[in-house]
């Protein structure tokens, strides 16, 4: 990214054209073509080959094979502006409905005999994921939503799903079925670990197995939605508690695995571009 940055300056200076000149040609800022050449952030490829073309230069003159493999893991993942944008509602979205759903755990708590009844398990973990997708929000209105910070959010909103299940194991919940509470643990260890694989391949990784664990995961989500609906609960301010906690846990779930599936597939063609 140095390289880069002190090449572009290089030639820059040479042809006798300021930041400003090179920016308002490219219809970006000045502060952007600064990033640029100090090395912090990197142009996209379109927005690379027309800088070659104002200065007259061949863009091997500007980019080095290790500058084409940092573009994919240094830039946002989502460059273009339309797709940013949809990004940013989903992902508010998302952010709106844990946040709300957090605020409810909250007002849900009762004391019985010095004991905290109703729902106290999942408080933290809806909380910590509030907290995630706030950043996710953040990221992503400041272009920094990039391989490494996706990495870092998504691990962390799998693994606080498997810490939570892991608590249960020592609070066993009531009406709790094995074999849900043991695939969604499953499912959510190899949503983790495929995050992983991808996020940090030295390669070019397949994001196959990360679609598959992804989709799987949503649908197991969206199965145990409908069990929970479909449930003999006897009393009706419960099944309201439970509409409202399990509609908008599992819309917040839905958008974030569909948004890991989008990234994981730029990326990809990203990195495949980026090696050629």
């Amino acid at each position: 990214m140095a390289e880069f940055g002190e090449n572009l300056k290089n030639v820059r200076e040479q042809k006798g054209y300021t930041q400003q000149t090179l920016a308002d040609h490219l219809y970006v800022t000045r502060q952007a073509v600064s990033r640029w050449e100090g090395g912090s952030r990197y142009p996209d490829l379109m927005t690379a080959k027309k800088m070659a073309q104002f200065l007259e230069v061949s863009l091997d003159e500007l980019l080095t094979d290790d500058d084409m493999k940092l573009y994919a893991e240094k830039n946002a993942i989502i460059e273009n502006p339309t797709a940013k944008r949809g990004l940013l509602i989903l992902l508010a979205l998302a952010f709106m409905s844990m946040l709300f759903l957090s605020i409810i755990q909250l007002t849900n708590f009762s004391f019985e005999d010095g004991n905290v009844l109703v729902y106290t398990s999942e408080t933290p973990k809806y909380f910590l994921l509030t907290v995630l997708l706030g950043i996710s929000v953040f990221n992503t209105l400041f272009d920094r939503l990039n391989a490494k910070t996706t990495l870092m959010i998504y691990s962390c909103y799998f693994g606080v799903s498997l810490l939570v299940g892991l608590t249960h194991l020592f609070t066993p919940v009531e009406g709790a079925i094995p074999f849900f509470f043991w695939g969604n643990m499953v499912l959510n260890l190899l949503c983790l670990i495929f995050t992983v694989c991808f996020f940090t391949g030295k390669r070019i990784a397949s994001p196959i197995p990360l679609y598959i664990s992804c989709g799987t995961y949503s649908t197991f989500g969206i199965v145990l939605f409908i069990r929970g609906l479909l449930s003999d609960i006897p009393q009706q301010d419960t099944y309201r508690n439970y509409l409202m906690d399990s509609t908008l846990g599992l819309v917040a779930n839905l958008i974030m695995t569909a948004l890991l599936v989008v990234m994981a597939y730029t990326l990809h063609r990203k990195r495949r571009l980026s090696a050629q």
